[in-house]
């Protein structure tokens, strides 16, 4: 998977310096399989928080994992259960 993509708004795409701030992972639910985009800000550092699938609407524990030039270096998701 290819955690650098570039995000494009009105063409252009938002960076910092080299890398941009809002980048496009692709992430895969772990309840129902489906894959969707998940738009992570590389300003804000490290982050764990919860977001539902876009498609079961179960909730998905992520923790994101940002380089020191702001990419994203990992993207993990698991069940709120787990």
């Amino acid at each position: 998977m290819d955690f650098r993509q570039q995000k494009r708004y009105g063409g252009r795409p938002i960076l910092s310096g080299a890398v941009p701030l809002q980048q496009e992972c692709w992430v895969t639910c772990p309840y129902c399989g489906e894959t969707f985009a998940l738009v992570v800000d590389g300003s804000a550092g490290d982050q764990r928080y919860y977001e539902d699938c876009e498609v079961c609407c179960r909730p998905i524990l992520f923790h994101i994992v940002i380089g020191g030039d702001g990419s994203v270096e990992s993207v993990t998701s698991r069940r709120e259960d787990d």
